[in-house]
């Protein structure tokens, strides 16, 4: 992705965000890179993000669908830090995920337009949020009887980085083809998970609903609630950060 705020104009040509694995980013970054490594794991472990699984309790089927963990290393140029997202390699699932399992509504370009008509009309005050880490904020539903649960596997030098950071993971170690590995089950939407953004969307609408926000019947990503005898409405908005 190209970092379009530069403007291109940089010393060396052309000006590229460049995401590195893990390997390349210690590499590069030093010890900033090992501090955006850490930070990204305690952040995991601190909200219960997964829990680690003995492979003696996984069916098989588990086994075969559980999908390895990435870690990528990125400058966001403005900021001048690191940024060390744990992505879940979700292309992997495609094969037994369907459509309707994976795609999320964003709010349609007429409503937005048509929301910001009766905005400037009634005067109304106008606020705009950021939702951080939305989707490590939303729960994995129970896996229903007969269907099989979501599992992650970590390996390479995540697996010491992590038992360095709680050693109770030692006892889940196992070696795959020489190589540590260790399987957790996935409680809570990761990034590239597909299925992340509907999960976040459903969780989303019914926070909004037990608030009383009612949804449009005609955009389920626009919600309307009278407040002190005012309308409110909210728009939901999908941003891509292309610093991430």
């Amino acid at each position: 992705m190209m970092q379009i705020k530069a403007k291109f104009d940089t010393d060396k040509g052309l000006n590229f965000i460049q995401q590195c694995y893990i390997y390349q980013g210690l590499k590069k970054f030093g010890d900033d890179g090992k501090d955006a490594v850490d930070k990204e794991l305690r952040q995991m472990l601190l909200r219960d993000c997964f829990t680690p699984e003995f492979v003696k309790d996984m069916t098989a089927s588990e086994q075969k669908k559980a999908q390895s963990a990435m870690m990528l290393l990125a400058e966001k140029q403005f900021e001048k830090t690191i940024k060390g997202p744990l992505v879940y390699r979700g292309n992997g699932t495609c094969e037994w995920l369907s459509q309707e399992d994976t795609v999320s509504p964003t709010a349609l370009q007429e409503a937005i337009t048509t929301t910001c008509v009766i905005d400037a009309h009634e005067g109304r005050d106008i606020m705009m949020m950021d939702v951080s880490n939305a989707f490590i904020q939303t729960y994995m539903p129970e896996a229903k009887e007969g269907e099989d649960r979501i599992y992650m596997k970590i390996t390479g030098m995540m697996v010491q980085i992590l038992i360095d950071m709680a050693p109770e993971y030692r006892k889940y170690v196992v070696l795959e083809n020489g190589k540590r590995v260790i399987y957790v089950r996935v409680l809570r939407a990761i990034y590239g998970m597909l299925q992340s953004s509907l999960l976040f969307y459903n969780q989303f609408q019914s926070d909004l609903e037990t608030k009383g926000f009612v949804f449009n019947p005609y955009d389920p990503c626009v919600a309307n609630k009278v407040v002190d005898e005012k309308q409110q409405t909210i728009r939901l908005l999908v941003k891509w950060d292309l610093d991430r």
